[in-house]
């Protein structure tokens, strides 16, 4: 795969390679970028070259840096260098004015959004904002509205700025829209689509009166965007929410799309209604999960406090226990069954367990994510 993965590949989504759930989705701000850079020759093979689709944000951000590396950035300067490129050669000139690579915007910008996730009584509850480090090429970037709309609109213009600058050829971008390997679609929330694909950083639908949707969403803790845009009728989208991604996030914008779908076009007709009633009965769920869940025994958890491996931390504070992981808190429950529940925070509703290793070592089993084993008691 060394010899014949080309670079469109690696921001394609279809190398084969996979990449562990807890990866990207809880340690994105542990590696330097060096790490995450040879972190590459570790992920399993799962599928040959251009047959599946696989969402990998590690092989993306190696994609990312490819620039950098060819022109002689050496590794411990990738980071760096590469808020710098993006700032000089795309927002700049883009019209981006207020975007920049970072995680956090407190002391970069005045006016900014914080995130928030329901817990198990469904009140919407402030989360921390999330890391994204190393991994900034696969949507590492603060922007406003204005900003998002300045890029969707360069999409449109085939390249022109909203200033009238040129800053990628029409080519370079259709290039980057045409889809290569196909993506799944719910039959429930896009029955007029015909077809989908990922190109190289974008998904494209095709709906059934031949139309075309460019777009992409993201998430991170505490909030959820989506950018579209439809180039045959000179119209862009983009929605930004200050909700987690799981479990509410993606009903905000899949809300709006679709109205302006249904509304604009006659696609995807009753796709609105089916989406509120799908919010709604997540919202349910996370409660009839809370009335099963009972404060935590701290004589039960007392053996499990301390640090575990991945830099997990589990800490009581009088009847409240808690699953740490850098800046995230996520407090724990307990169902019926003896089996642990992350009541708030980033993975609320994930179970989690509490059990001893074959050798007695405490463990925690982020389930659908990871096992770690204690390192220091409390």
């Amino acid at each position: 795969m060394t010899r014949s993965l080309r670079v469109r590949d690696l921001l394609g989504m279809a190398t084969g390679i996979g990449e562990p759930p807890a990866l990207s989705g809880l340690h994105e701000g542990d590696p330097t970028a060096p790490q995450l850079l040879h972190s590459l020759t570790t992920l399993p093979v799962t599928a040959p070259p251009n047959t599946a689709y696989l969402y990998n944000n590690t092989v993306y951000s190696v994609g990312g840096y490819l620039p950098l590396l060819a022109t002689g950035v050496p590794g411990d300067a990738l980071t760096g260098r590469f808020a710098d490129e993006m700032r000089e050669q795309v927002f700049g000139p883009t019209g981006m004015a207020g975007a920049r690579i970072a995680d956090d915007p407190r002391g970069l910008v005045t006016d900014f959004m914080r995130g928030h996730v329901p817990d198990l009584t469904g009140a919407n509850r402030p989360l921390a904002f999330g890391p994204v480090g190393s991994y900034a090429p696969a949507g590492g970037t603060l922007a406003s509205l204005e900003d998002m709309a300045a890029y969707v609109r360069l999409q449109l213009r085939g390249g022109v700025s909203v200033d009238g600058r040129r800053v990628v050829s029409a080519a370079n971008l259709a290039e980057c829209w045409e889809p290569h390997i196909p993506v799944p679609v719910s039959p429930d929330l896009d029955p007029d689509v015909t077809a989908s694909g990922y190109g190289m950083g974008w998904i494209r639908n095709r709906f059934c009166d031949g139309t075309p949707l460019v777009w992409h969403n993201g998430g991170i803790d505490g909030f959820t965007s989506y950018i579209g845009f439809l180039p045959e009728h000179d119209l862009g989208l983009v929605v930004l929410n200050g909700t987690n991604p799981s479990p509410t996030g993606p009903y905000f914008y899949l809300y709006v799309l679709n109205l302006l779908l249904s509304e604009r076009f006659g696609l995807n007709k009753g796709v609105p209604e089916k989406v509120h009633a799908a919010y709604l009965a997540a919202l349910e769920d996370l409660r009839a999960l809370g009335r099963r869940t009972a404060p935590t025994d701290p004589g039960a958890t007392a053996p499990y406090l301390g640090h575990y491996e991945g830099g997990y931390r589990l800490t009581r504070n009088g009847r409240d226990l808690f699953l740490q992981l850098g800046p995230r808190t996520m407090p724990l429950g307990v169902l019926p069954d003896g089996s642990y529940v992350a009541t708030g925070g980033l993975l609320v509703g994930n179970e989690v367990r509490l059990t001893p290793d074959v050798d007695g070592t405490p463990r925690i089993e982020v389930v659908g994510f990871e096992t770690v084993r204690r390192t220091v008691g409390l």
